[in-house]
C-alpha cells in the first residue's frame, strides 16, 4: 500500500468516527432513553406510594378526631344537667338525646355497612403474594394493595402463601386473609 492509499483510508475512518459521534450525541439511543423513563416511573411510583400513605394516615386522624370530640360535647352538656331547677328535666331530655344520639349512629352505621362479600383468589405456582393483594383490591376486598403487601411482609406471612383458590370475604381481617391464603 501507498502512502496515499494509507492516508485516504485513515481519512475516511477519521470521518466515519465523527459522523458516529454526531449522531450518537444529537440521536440518542432508545435503551438510554428508556431507562431515564425508568428512572422517572420509578420516582412516581415511590412518589404515589408516599401519598397513599400520607391519605392513609390523614384518615387515620380523621377517624380518632370524632371519637376525641365527643367526650368534648358530653363535659358541655354537663353544666345543663345541674341546673338548680329541676334535676329531673335535664337528665329526662340527656336520656333521650343520648337515646337519640345511639339511634342516629345505629342507622349510620346501617347505612355504612355494606353487604359481605365473597369472592375467590386464585393464586399461581411461583406467584407473589402481590398477586393476591391485586385481586382482593380489583373485588373491593382491601382498600390498599401495598398497606396489605406491607402487612403481609412485616408478620412474615409473604413467603408462606401457597398457590391455590382461596374464598375471601370482605368482612375478614388482614390476619384472617393472610391465614387464608397460608392455608390454615
Amino acid at each position: 500500500m501507498s502512502k496515499k492509499n494509507v492516508r485516504i483510508l485513515a481519512l475516511g475512518f477519521f470521518i466515519s468516527g465523527l459522523l458516529l459521534a454526531l449522531f450518537y450525541f444529537v440521536f440518542p439511543t432508545s435503551s438510554s432513553v428508556s431507562s431515564q423513563s425508568n428512572n422517572e416511573v420509578d420516582e412516581l411510583k415511590s412518589e404515589v406510594s408516599y401519598l397513599q400513605n400520607k391519605i392513609a394516615e390523614m384518615e387515620v386522624a380523621q377517624v380518632e378526631d370524632p371519637a376525641a370530640e365527643e367526650p368534648v360535647e358530653d363535659t358541655e352538656e354537663q353544666p345543663e344537667e345541674n341546673t338548680e331547677d329541676s334535676n329531673e328535666e335535664p337528665e329526662e331530655n340527656a336520656d333521650t338525646e343520648e337515646t337519640e344520639e345511639a339511634t342516629e349512629e345505629d342507622q349510620e352505621e346501617e347505612v355504612e355497612e355494606d353487604p359481605v362479600v365473597t369472592t375467590t383468589v386464585t393464586i399461581g405456582d411461583g406467584q407473589p403474594s402481590s398477586v393476591a393483594a391485586s385481586q382482593l383490591l380489583d373485588q373491593n376486598i382491601i382498600e390498599d394493595r401495598f398497606d396489605f403487601d406491607s402487612f403481609l411482609e412485616d408478620n412474615n406471612y409473604a413467603p408462606l402463601v401457597r398457590p391455590g383458590s382461596y374464598e375471601i370475604k370482605s368482612d375478614m381481617s388482614y390476619e384472617e386473609i393472610a391465614q387464608a391464603l397460608m392455608g390454615r
